[in-house]
């Protein structure tokens, strides 16, 4: 019995989709439990800022783990030490007590802190998101643990250039199988 090279190629293209697809899904249970440090990096890539209370054990240990591109090209670095330093002192994100002094000065400097007694500084909202921005969040690579985009692009134009080479193969038999013209 022989099998048709035409067979064997959508046999081929079969696999490699099939392969693709299970690329792309998340498994259930990496999706499951993550661990805090990964906790920590997601709630930062949610809005730019670090809004969870974490153990200190879960900043230094995101710290020591925060992606390449993220630690050269944003402030990461600089929001999960803050979060840290916060959590050391005792007073996390959104605490009603900042600081630790007896609150008998009456100063008059131009200070960060706010006369009504609220926190001594206000974190600046993020800018609203781009519509580009919009389409990756929807795309579901905005976690620590998702697929890159540039390899769903590789990806994607690796399986583009299996289907035109399996197309140009199979239009090649389709004409060498094809009587001549009549002259």
């Amino acid at each position: 019995m022989r099998i048709r090279p035409a067979a064997i190629t959508l046999a081929l293209l079969a696999l490699v989709a099939g392969l693709a697809a299970a690329a792309l899904t998340p498994s259930s249970a990496a999706a499951s439990t993550k661990p805090c440090w990964e906790q920590v990096i997601d709630d930062w890539l949610d809005n730019g800022t670090i809004d969870g209370h974490y153990k200190a054990s879960c900043y230094q240990q995101a710290l020591k783990r925060v992606p390449e591109d993220l630690r050269d090209y944003s402030n990461i670095t600089d929001a999960i030490s803050a979060a840290l330093s916060d959590s050391l002192r005792g007073s996390g994100p959104g605490s009603s007590t900042p600081g630790g002094g007896n609150g008998s000065g009456s100063g008059s400097g131009s200070g960060n802190s706010d006369p009504t007694g609220g926190p001594p500084r206000k974190t600046q909202a993020a800018p609203p998101q781009s519509i580009y921005s919009q389409g990756i969040n929807h795309l579901g690579t905005t976690k620590a643990s998702s697929i890159p985009i540039p390899l769903l692009v590789l990806a994607a134009l690796g399986a583009l250039l299996l289907l035109s080479a399996g197309g140009l193969a199979a239009s090649k038999r389709i004409k060498a199988h094809r009587p001549p013209p009549p002259r």
